[in-house]
């Protein structure tokens, strides 16, 4: 079958990302993506002048694809489905996942804020935080956050096989959500002492960024 004579924008994503998924960052170059489209460099170019305007358009998609993840319905209870296709898409996207999670990249960082504000707003009339005291809300869903990123990383990694397995994925993200929230909601004053160790300015803007919904 002969090459494609015409690439679009989101040819050149679909290999950056599928280049990303296997190489990382580190694989990530304009030679590398144009031999995946069966192409020269000319298409990426075309469509992205620089490499950081590049890096900013694999991002953003690949943020798009865990929020359609993160959305998706596995278990009936929006907070426990946000875990769970945020594990899923670590499962199921190799490295991808590992360079959405780059510090050293501020479109990075950018784009994760972003997705915390659209799981927030999904969660804006959850019944089980609406009558919470808002900081520690805010402190559950931080906190829990951490968890899944650890369970996350266990399962893309392949340090934990068994954990692979979405039924146990929904099992252990509901099992960590439900013990966090319980937890926490019943010792407060062990919340408090804990919250009281990390200086002010820092607790008030993870507070702040844990209750923002848009």
């Amino acid at each position: 079958m002969p090459n494609k004579t015409k690439y679009t924008r989101s040819d050149v994503i679909e290999a950056g990302l599928n280049q990303l998924r296997d190489d990382g960052w580190d694989g990530l170059t304009p030679k590398k993506v144009a031999a995946r489209l069966g192409a020269s460099t000319m298409p990426i170019y075309s469509h992205f002048p620089a490499m950081a305007d590049f890096k900013k358009a694999l991002m953003d998609r690949a943020w798009q694809m865990m929020e359609t993840y993160a959305l998706d319905a596995y278990t009936g209870d929006p907070w426990v489905d946000h875990g769970v296709g945020y594990v899923l898409f670590a499962r199921d996207n190799g490295r991808l996942f590992s360079c959405m999670h780059s510090e050293s990249l501020e479109q990075v960082r950018e784009r994760r804020y972003q997705f915390w504000l659209t799981i927030s707003k999904d969660l804006s009339d959850y019944p089980l935080f609406r009558d919470m005291d808002p900081e520690l809300a805010g402190w559950i869903r931080n906190l829990r956050s951490f968890l899944v990123y650890g369970i996350a990383v266990s399962v893309n990694t392949g340090l934990t096989p068994v954990w692979e397995n979405e039924a146990v994925i929904r099992q252990m993200v509901s099992l960590c959500s439900d013990v966090l929230r319980e937890g926490l909601a019943q010792n407060k004053d062990k919340l408090d002492q804990t919250l009281n160790l990390i200086p002010r300015e820092a607790r008030e803007r993870i507070s702040q960024i844990s209750l923002e919904t848009d």
